[in-house]
């Protein structure tokens, strides 16, 4: 199905008096950042391009939340724009919180409403990597592949191409064909997506050309080495700012808060690479060491994550490596294990 540009704008000034609409604007200090904001038509938004500066899980998972009592009632939101690097990210969430045998509230009811209108990668930034884990800069739904939007777009020129990805999204797609006047692709606009999606993965590879694709990362759980682990983390600062920025951490400290006749308990993001993670009753650490701290953070995301749910706790979305006030690579500490 094929939509104006300008009916996805009519269908969110149709619809968001029934949802909250979150969807990606730039930065006023730097076009170049993207986050997410409340829909607006004073400003205009950008659905396609690259990821946001922060990931979709800030908005799904949130940094600070009263977990007990738990409140049920939240409102129905649609978060537009979403890039196959937070989708990816999404799957690991709902493996670790949504398990049959533990489901965390909060998480579940913002997910259950929440409808996800992801959308293709035209552009990437410099940290961008999707494609060295073998990851498409793009949304994919074949039998092998899960498939975690709702719907998404693809842009074709002033047009948008949707795809339908669940029963959600075939409500949002009756909502779209109440507002919206919709067609069926073209041959010669399905000949131009695939023409789009080999440029970006090309683009792709020639920002990550200095790294090699290889996807032995045994060499992070077996190179226990501690002068190869001291050396990486030299210049690790324990800001936390990588596990905060990360799609696929979960980590949490929980705080018993009371105020009068009420009593509170609230979830925060936790840090593995902060000193006092994990820390018990007596002062001891399991991790006491900063090399041990940074080496288990990389073995969490290549190895632990794959593990325990059968997927990549990395998506390639690069925010750590944007984020890092000493500059360090995730890339170029993979390529220097490889080497060891």
């Amino acid at each position: 199905m094929i939509v104006s540009n300008s009916d996805i704008l009519k269908f969110f000034e149709n619809v968001k008096n029934d949802f909250d609409i979150f969807i990606p604007y730039a930065s006023e200090l730097d076009e170049d950042n993207l986050s997410y904001k409340k829909f607006s038509n004073n400003k205009e938004f950008i659905i396609n391009k690259y990821r946001t500066i922060d990931p979709v899980k800030t908005l799904l998972y949130l940094p600070s939340e009263r977990v007990l009592p738990v409140n049920p009632k939240v409102p129905k939101r649609i978060i537009v724009g979403v890039k196959n690097c937070d989708l990816r990210a999404l799957e690991v969430l709902d493996a670790a919180l949504l398990k049959d045998n533990f489901v965390e509230p909060n998480y579940k009811v913002w997910r259950d409403n929440t409808y996800i209108i992801s959308a293709d990668c035209t552009e990437a930034l410099s940290t961008c990597h999707c494609v060295l884990l073998d990851f498409p800069p793009y949304p994919e739904k074949t039998e092998d592949v899960s498939c975690s939007y709702d719907l998404n777009l693809i842009k074709v020129d002033d047009n948008y191409l949707i795809t339908v990805g669940s029963k959600k999204g075939e409500e949002l797609l009756e909502l779209i064909k109440k507002y919206c006047s919709v067609r069926d692709a073209s041959p010669e606009e399905k000949n131009k997506i695939e023409a789009q999606h080999a440029e970006i993965r090309k683009k792709l590879a020639d920002i990550n050309s200095d790294f090699s694709p290889d996807r032995k990362y045994d060499v992070i759980s077996d190179n226990k080495d501690e002068a190869t682990w001291k050396e990486l983390s030299a210049e690790c600062v324990e800001c936390g700012g990588c596990t905060n920025i990360c799609p696929t951490c979960y980590c949490i400290i929980l705080n018993d808060e009371s105020e009068k006749d009420c009593f509170k308990k609230v979830r925060t993001w936790d840090s593995c690479q902060l000193s006092g993670y994990a820390r018990v009753a007596g002062g001891d650490s399991p991790r006491a060491k900063l090399w041990e701290r940074f080496r288990n953070r990389y073995q969490c995301k290549f190895n632990i994550m794959e593990q325990n749910f059968s997927k990549s706790g990395c998506t390639g979305c690069g925010r750590c490596i944007s984020t890092c006030p000493a500059g360090i690579d995730l890339r170029e500490v993979i390529q220097s294990l490889q080497e060891v």
